[in-house]
């Protein structure tokens, strides 16, 4: 593979949370001698490193820690950040590797800003539903700025049509967001698949090492600094930690509801990248070598 081409490829790691996208994606960076994209949509802000299993190779990697906590981040912010970066990289001729569990954004950049019309992914759908029950209809439609009156009468109090329309209102908003810069690159997607038996184990075993790590504490600090609904707390387990570190949940208990949510959110990753345009999968129980070289080896075929 030539590295210092006008052609110089993109390649996205994908796969579930904990099948070890960062591991392949920095062995390819080191190899390639490349940045990393963080496609992850937590481990861009600061301090919420332990919950986000955030890598700790950070020198190789763009776009991490680059927000505070309180701060809203979407598709559109990212592809505004996140292709000049690209851009800069094809132009001198050199390959960049994106990496990160949120699907949306590598769909967005590596399939022509595609996946940003309606419907909205399940998670961002999940998460204004969810916040539509807790503030009501007129709180929650004053934090997105969506005019009630804008609606049909029948539809204002119906939470589903005014969480549609907050959907409206954030696409439109990420659509205006994407930068006119071409980018050409060859680009190639792999993802890690795994035997769900064995990503269930891994799942356990880092949240394990999680904790270990001291996962508890970080979120105690964190408190100290922001308030509990801040935008970055949404990041899976961050809220049973919160009821640990309050007195109202064993840690037992959070670690179980964590590993429960975990693995749900894992199982909508494989739902998405099943339908993922253009994916190549690699074996996820091979050695980090194994797992190179068979990119490598694709990348070869396709290039002729």
């Amino acid at each position: 593979m030539n590295q210092k081409t006008k052609s110089a490829p993109a390649l996205a790691i994908l796969g579930p949370t904990g099948a070890g996208k960062s591991a392949l994606a920095e062995a390819l960076a080191e190899r390639l001698d490349c940045r990393i994209l963080n496609a992850d949509a937590f481990q861009i802000y600061r301090g919420f490193d332990i919950g986000t299993a955030k890598p700790r190779q950070r020198d190789r990697y763009e776009l991490l820690d680059i927000l505070e906590p309180t701060e809203t981040f979407s598709v559109g912010e990212f592809l505004r950040r996140a292709v000049p970066l690209l851009h800069r990289d094809w132009t001198a001729g050199r390959p960049t590797i994106v990496c990160g569990g949120t699907g949306l954004y590598v769909r967005a950049l590596f399939e022509n800003y595609q996946g940003l019309a309606p419907p909205a992914p399940p998670d961002l759908r999940a998460r204004l539903t969810q916040e539509v029950r807790e503030w009501g209809i007129e709180a929650f439609s004053a934090r997105y700025r969506l005019n009630l009156e804008s609606l049909p009468l029948p539809d204002r109090a119906n939470p589903v049509r005014v969480v549609r329309a907050v959907e409206r209102i954030l696409i439109a908003k990420d659509e205006a967001a994407i930068p006119e810069l071409p980018w050409h690159a060859r680009r190639f997607k792999f993802a890690l698949e795994m035997d769900r038996e064995a990503l269930k184990r891994r799942l356990a075993q880092r949240l394990d090492a999680m904790l270990a790590e001291g996962w508890v504490d970080e979120v105690k600090a964190l408190l100290r600094a922001y308030p509990p609904d801040a935008p970055a707390f949404r990041s899976i387990g961050y809220a049973q930690i919160i009821e640990v570190v309050e007195g109202r949940k064993s840690l037992e208990q959070a670690r179980e509801e964590i590993l429960t949510k975990t693995w749900q959110y894992a199982r909508r990753q494989l739902t998405w990248l099943k339908k993922e345009p253009n994916l190549v999968w690699i074996a996820g129980n091979e050695t980090i070598d194994q797992q190179v070289q068979a990119v490598y080896g694709y990348i070869r075929r396709a290039e002729g």
